[in-house]
């Protein structure tokens, strides 16, 4: 005969012991997140120790992390390096930011018309054009290199900065970012401004582009970042010396210093610095418009 038993009951746990579980849980997150951060820096942090160091002390082994002596002026070198005619590190220094800044500028006003186009207009074959754009994503850049320079060449924009400018302007990915952040948008906004009298372009530029600034702080710094880190295109393009960009010039410097280790470190932080200090001011709404984004839209 089967003997009944009681139900076991389930401890709940108190408020402490609930406490207690969170905070463990939160000192292991945040400790798994310092060992990736410092497995991030790592490299960073030794490039930066490298610029003080002799060519000799970099290539050594076993490494060795601090220099001997801190060479301050591997830093003064290579920002006074010179290859003639106008071919210097500040040129250079310029050149990339033209082109970064320039490319984003132009990057956040046609693909925010553009995707205000496609969130909140009708026209035919929306839905067609859209998925063609996004089509156009998995075609890898290199095969339309070639293409792409002979259409340079016809139109004169070789060994010009027009010829990183104008391509650089359209990206689908930013349109498809800024697309479904506007559908977010409220179209009630929308609609009273056009019961005020308000244009298209006016809504789009007065009611729309305000809200879309996360949105649009984010598209400036994917592009900046993506042009300021640009090789392939200002290799193909840029041919003279004095209108090469910052990475296109630090691949030179092997040539000019003859395998200069330390010089092509202290570039190279010359190159990140400007990225690192506009992500640190800007992250938070990077981070803002990619989430908002991907959520909402």
């Amino acid at each position: 005969m089967a003997v009944a038993t009681a139900p076991r009951m389930l401890r709940v746990p108190t408020s402490e012991e609930a406490a207690r579980t969170r905070q463990r849980q939160a000192a292991l997150k945040y400790v798994l997140l310092g060992l990736i951060g410092i497995v991030s820096l790592t490299p960073f942090i030794l490039a930066f120790l490298g610029t003080f160091k002799t060519d000799a002390e970099i290539i050594a082994y076993p490494p060795k992390l601090l220099p001997d002596r801190w060479l301050v002026q591997n830093w003064i070198k290579t920002w006074g390096t010179n290859f003639g005619e106008g071919a210097t590190f500040p040129r250079w220094l310029a050149n990339t930011a033209v082109v970064a800044v320039g490319s984003a500028i132009l990057q956040v006003v046609a693909c925010s018309m553009a995707a205000y186009a496609f969130a909140r207009l009708r026209f035919p074959g929306k839905n067609a054009v859209f998925s063609f754009m996004l089509a156009s994503m998995m075609i890898p850049g290199a095969v339309t290199l070639i293409p792409a320079y002979v259409v340079m060449t016809k139109i004169s924009f070789v060994n010009t900065y027009w010829s990183l400018l104008v391509p650089g302007a359209i990206s689908a990915g930013n349109i498809f970012l800024l697309t479904q952040f506007l559908k977010a948008v409220p179209r009630e906004l929308e609609e009273a401004a056009f019961v005020d009298g308000a244009s298209r372009f006016r809504i789009y530029k007065d009611v729309v582009l305000p809200l879309a600034r996360p949105a649009l702080l984010t598209v400036f710094i994917l592009q900046f970042q993506g042009m300021w880190n640009a090789f392939m295109a200002p290799l193909l393009y840029l041919n003279t010396p004095k209108m090469w960009v910052l990475n296109v010039a630090i691949s030179s410097f092997q040539q000019q210093y003859k395998a200069a280790w330390n010089l092509t470190l202290v570039a190279a932080m010359f190159n990140a610095i400007p990225v690192l200090i506009l992500f640190a001011f800007f992250s938070r709404y990077y981070i803002e418009g990619v989430s908002y984004a991907g959520l909402k839209g």
